[in-house]
């Protein structure tokens, strides 16, 4: 499934334990952690000029939503004034990107019962 949401939402969801950020919970908490990244000032500017080319993941477990894949890219789109953001959640393999989505063919974030 692929949808839109709007980036507060997606700061406000929980996220998995990593070594990095071990006392992390929620997305926004990850953020200054991945912008510090080696390869995040590429990431920005490959955004800047062609947009976000993959979803962020997007799980539901035990009723509650986790991002699982997509934390430099909410953190570029944050950065670069973004308000929304494509969504999956199945993984996208990188062939199958999704370069001419509009967020106008797609419905709203919903969680998964």
């Amino acid at each position: 499934m692929l949808g839109y949401i709007a980036i507060p939402d997606v700061l406000d969801m929980l996220t998995p334990d990593d070594d990095d950020t071990p006392d992390c919970l929620y997305v926004r908490d990850v953020l200054p952690h991945k912008r510090a990244s080696e390869h995040y000032a590429g990431l920005l500017e490959e955004i800047r000029r062609d947009g976000v080319a993959l979803p962020i993941m997007i799980r539901t477990f035990e009723g509650q939503p986790w991002l699982v894949d997509g934390h430099h890219r909410v953190a570029a789109a944050l950065d670069l004034g973004m308000t929304h953001l494509v969504w999956s959640d199945l993984p996208v393999e990188l062939e199958d990107r999704p370069h001419n989505v509009t967020l106008r063919t797609m419905g709203p974030y919903r969680p998964a019962a």
